[in-house]
C-alpha cells in the first residue's frame, strides 16, 4: 500500500496575555462611558431648554385664561353699569312719553346682553341698535337738559368699551387651548428625555463600576 502524504495548514493564533485582555476590556467601558457621557451632556441641555420653554407657555396659559375671565366679567360689569345710568336717565327726563317706547327696547337688549349666550355678531349688533335708540333719545331730550344728554354719552362710552373688551374676547378664545395643548406636548418631551437621562446616567454608573473593577484587577486588587 502506497504512502499517503497529507499536509495540513495551520493559522496562526495570537493569544493575548492578561494584561492586554484588561486593557481591551477596560478600554470596552470608557468607550461606553464616553459616548453615554456625550450624549448625557446634550440631553441636559435639551432638557433645561424644554423646562424653560414648558414654564414660560405654562404662565401665559395662566395668564390668558385670567385675562378671559376678566374679560367676560368685564363685560357683565359694564353692561350692569350702561343699565343703571339707562334707568338714572329715564327718571331725569322730564318728557318721558317720548322716550318710553325707546327706553323699554334698550332694556330688552340690555337683557340679552346680559344673560344671553350671544355670537360676537348678536353682541355688536345690539350694542349698535342701543347706541342708535340712545340717539334717537338725545334728539327728544330738550336742551335745556344738558345732564341727560352728558348721561346719554356716557352710556354710548361705556357700550364702546364693552365692544372693545368682546373684540379682545374673541381674539384670544382658543388661545388657551392652543397653549395646553403646547404644554401637553412639551410635559411629554421633557419627561421623555428624563427617563432616557436616567437610564444614561445608570449605565455610566454600571460602567464605572466595571471599570474600577477591571483596573483594580490589573493592579492586582483582586485575586
Amino acid at each position: 500500500m502506497p504512502d499517503t502524504e497529507t499536509e495540513e495548514t495551520n493559522t496562526p493564533v495570537t493569544l493575548l496575555d492578561d494584561s492586554e485582555l484588561l486593557s481591551i476590556v477596560i478600554e470596552k467601558h470608557n468607550h461606553f462611558m464616553g459616548e453615554y457621557s456625550s450624549e448625557l451632556n446634550d440631553l441636559e441641555e435639551k432638557i433645561g431648554a424644554g423646562r424653560f420653554e414648558y414654564n414660560r407657555v405654562t404662565k401665559e396659559l395662566e395668564a390668558l385664561e385670567t385675562r378671559l375671565v376678566v374679560l367676560k366679567e368685564k363685560r357683565h360689569q359694564l353692561y350692569f353699569q350702561a343699565g343703571k345710568l339707562r334707568l338714572k336717565l329715564l327718571e331725569n327726563i322730564s318728557d318721558k312719553g317720548k322716550i318710553q317706547h325707546l327706553e323699554s327696547e334698550i332694556g330688552n337688549l340690555e337683557s340679552k346682553l346680559q344673560n344671553a349666550n350671544l355670537s360676537s355678531s348678536e353682541e355688536y349688533g345690539y350694542i349698535d341698535r342701543i347706541k342708535s335708540l340712545l340717539k334717537e333719545i338725545i334728539d327728544n331730550v330738550p336742551d335745556n337738559e344738558m345732564a341727560q344728554q352728558a348721561t346719554v354719552s356716557s352710556i354710548l362710552d361705556i357700550l364702546e368699551t364693552a365692544k372693545a373688551a368682546r373684540g379682545e374676547l374673541d381674539e384670544i378664545l382658543n388661545a388657551p387651548d392652543e397653549h395646553r395643548k403646547e404644554s401637553i406636548a412639551l410635559k411629554q418631551e421633557v419627561e421623555d428625555q428624563e427617563a432616557r437621562s436616567a437610564w444614561l446616567k445608570r449605565r455610566i454608573g454600571l460602567h464605572k463600576e466595571a471599570q474600577g473593577y477591571w483596573e483594580n484587577v490589573g493592579t492586582g486588587g483582586c485575586q
